[in-house]
């Protein structure tokens, strides 16, 4: 099994190898593109790839857990190595796009940032911080993507079986690998041992749609109520070990667990709470009422999870939700 001698790193995110029964191995996500301190990330996965004890002609098929830049940015490189790429079906607009999809959502969360009146400097911030990572997302070809759907199973060399399972929320297409026999998660970014994953603002429709022109003008998904029920799922796979996207290997999962659904639960209290006087306020208000010493960029990341519990309150019918000045704004249903 996977341990921490043979993950494969690339800056903080991690690539999981198995040997696969028919030969050669799978990986659990594709690795980011781009230079790495002076040494390409391509290079880098090579070398530590080799020091395991395979090359990249070795690999079969890469699962790609979800359609972020650093989880899938050198899936193209796997699928001209031969590979097949193996991700949900959400997830194909944003790896066929690469960098311009990347482009697109990008502007299209700053918008709505803009919508749920978070202030011009908080919002240029916000951009300045997207802006400074230096990483690469070539487009992959469609006939190289397979469906993690109908491609769900994989035998491995030492008897096991690594299963993926959809578990929409932090991106529409995000998924997890489990090995039944032993309860070894490969958990993406649905669960990480040092941070809670944000939900995120998610709009598919401005890569699938003409132009990539990131406006604003496809709906936002919200990602926060299928996170949650992704992540009960998760839970009721009772998992052993996780093996994350990001950070160490988690020898206590269900503490993990109980982290993110305590979190949640308290941050849907709060936010409740900032509307319990009657008034309706926008995101950026119930973001500041909780988060009184945040500024910059950070009042904007507070804002998306705000805005994600405001989403499961409308899923609920607890709250309306209007629009005044170009601004929306929220109240407690009565």
């Amino acid at each position: 099994m996977p341990t921490s001698s043979n993950v494969i790193h690339l800056a903080s995110n991690n690539v999981w190898p198995f040997a696969l029964r028919e030969g050669g191995y799978i990986l659990v996500d594709a690795g980011l593109d781009g230079d790495l301190g002076g040494i390409e990330a391509w290079d880098a996965l090579v070398e530590q790839a080799r020091g395991i004890g395979f090359a990249p002609s070795d690999v079969r098929a890469v699962v790609v857990t979800h359609e972020h830049i650093d989880h899938a940015g050198l899936a193209a490189r796997w699928a001209a190595e031969g590979a097949h790429i193996v991700a949900a079906r959400a997830a194909w607009p944003a790896l066929v796009a690469g960098y311009a999809g990347y482009w697109a959502q990008r502007n299209a969360r700053l918008e709505e940032l803009r919508r749920h009146g978070c202030p011009e400097d908080a919002v240029e911030a916000m951009a300045e911080a997207g802006t400074r990572l230096d990483l690469r997302w070539e487009s992959c070809p469609a006939h190289a993507l397979e469906d993690a759907a109908e491609r769900s199973t994989f035998a491995l060399a030492d008897g096991r079986t690594l299963r993926l399972i959809a578990t929409s929320g932090h991106t529409p297409g995000h998924l997890v690998a489990f090995v039944d026999e032993t309860g070894e998660l490969c958990s993406g970014d649905a669960l990480l041992p040092t941070t809670i994953p944000t939900p995120g603002l998610q709009f598919p429709g401005v890569i699938a749609g003409a132009g990539l022109s990131g406006s604003g003008d496809a709906p936002r998904w919200p990602s926060l109520p299928p996170f949650l029920a992704s992540v009960e799922a998760i839970a009721a796979l009772r998992p052993t070990r996780i093996l994350p996207g990001h950070g160490d290997a988690v020898e206590a999962p269900a503490r993990l667990i109980e982290q993110f659904v305590t979190h949640h639960a308290r941050r849907a209290r709060q936010v409740r709470d900032a509307l319990a006087s009657g008034e309706a306020l926008c995101a950026h208000e119930i973001a500041r009422a909780l988060f009184p010493r945040l500024t910059g960029a950070r009042i904007a990341q507070a804002m998306i999870e705000v805005i994600g519990h405001l989403d499961c309150l409308e899923a609920d019918r607890l709250v309306r939700c209007e629009s005044a000045g170009g601004v929306l704004r929220y109240a407690l249903d009565s």
